[in-house]
């Protein structure tokens, strides 16, 4: 597989579009005025975010030679490792700016750390895990979580954190390798994305529904229950098929999403400076014009970066990071390159 997915890009822009929303969107529950259908934001666009990024370990594998490749393996292996670096530390800087928004890089470097000895796992074994990781992560994660100082512990502590506890949310990664196993150019792993993601999505709200919303069935951003986090991946599912799919047959229409995608990073990293930057208030005091303002800056500003410079700047840093940390593990493995999606 050679190239860029253009689909994968379309759903990583989403994703990064649905969690500045979730930052800064006014969805009325406020004052009562706002856009209601901005709650679809809230847990579903970060899950996404982590499913993709479990997509984006797969690609790097299968680019490197595939998880039969013992080589392979060992240089993918290595650099994850230092994109989870990478994250970590950018991470915290983030969180040293003290915006009113839980950053998930550090988190999401946790995770990446967790999903190293994931990599060579059959898909049935990584679904099978993903979904006991589902029925069981939030109740795991209370059972380990210390007292006193560790539980807030920096970068352990996010395996038990509050928001994106690491130790649930591998479940989306692992979600994510197996979805990027599958030949995502092609209809039928679309139409299987899409119709499974849609199934999974519906059963559970309809297990909400009659059930209510109690410890496990909650559909609570965030909750972490059993029921949210199957939701949030039957939801990554789909939007990834359908992304895949109309992607090539809406190219020109979509490609100022896909230029966002292809520097998620970035955009996420730069949105969190102007929420520094212009105060807390954009978080607590939500403007749908700000909102706008902010999608529509981000997307264009992706856009012309994209169309004049190429790979943003922060996939070019972790872009360089992950391949010298490749060569050191093995000296003599083709260079690789940006992962195909």
């Amino acid at each position: 597989m050679t190239g860029r997915i253009a689909g994968l890009d379309v759903a990583r822009g989403l994703a990064v579009m649905g969690m500045v929303a979730a930052h800064v969107g006014d969805d009325g529950s406020r004052d009562g005025v706002g856009w209601p259908w901005l709650v679809v934001t809230h847990g579903r666009s970060a899950a996404l975010f982590a499913v993709l990024a479990g997509v984006t370990m797969s690609l790097m594998l299968a680019g490197a030679g595939g998880r039969d490749d013992a080589r392979a393996v060992r240089h993918t292996r290595a650099r994850i490792a230092a994109r989870a670096g990478a994250l970590i530390g950018l991470g915290i800087i983030m969180q040293a700016l003290h915006t009113p928004v839980d950053v998930i890089l550090v988190n999401l470097g946790v995770m990446f750390l967790l999903a190293l000895p994931l990599l060579r796992l059959p898909s049935w074994a990584l679904l099978t895990g993903a979904a006991a990781v589902m029925a069981i992560g939030n109740v795991v994660v209370s059972a380990v979580t210390p007292d006193g100082w560790w539980a807030g512990a920096p970068v352990i502590g996010k395996l038990w954190s509050f928001h994106y506890p690491a130790l649930s949310w591998i479940a989306y990664i692992m979600v994510g390798i197996v979805i990027g196993r599958m030949r995502l150019r092609t209809a039928n792993a679309q139409a299987m994305l899409v119709g499974a993601g849609v199934m999974v999505a519906s059963a559970t709200l309809l297990v909400h529904a009659v059930a209510g919303s109690g410890t496990i069935t909650s559909l609570e951003p965030h909750s972490y229950t059993p029921v949210e986090m199957t939701h949030n991946a039957g939801v990554a599912a789909a939007t990834i098929g359908l992304c895949c799919w109309l992607a090539p047959k809406a190219r020109a229409v979509l490609s100022p999403i896909a230029a966002l995608g292809s520097m998620a990073l970035s955009a996420y990293v730069l949105h969190l400076l102007v929420i520094a930057a212009v105060g807390r208030e954009v978080v607590y005091e939500p403007s749908n014009v700000s909102l706008v303002a902010l999608e529509v800056s981000l997307v264009l500003l992706a856009w012309g970066w994209r169309t004049w410079l190429g790979q943003g700047p922060l996939e070019r840093l972790l872009t360089y990071v992950s391949n010298a940390a490749g060569e050191l593990a093995v000296p003599d493995q083709p260079r690789a390159g940006t992962p195909s999606g």
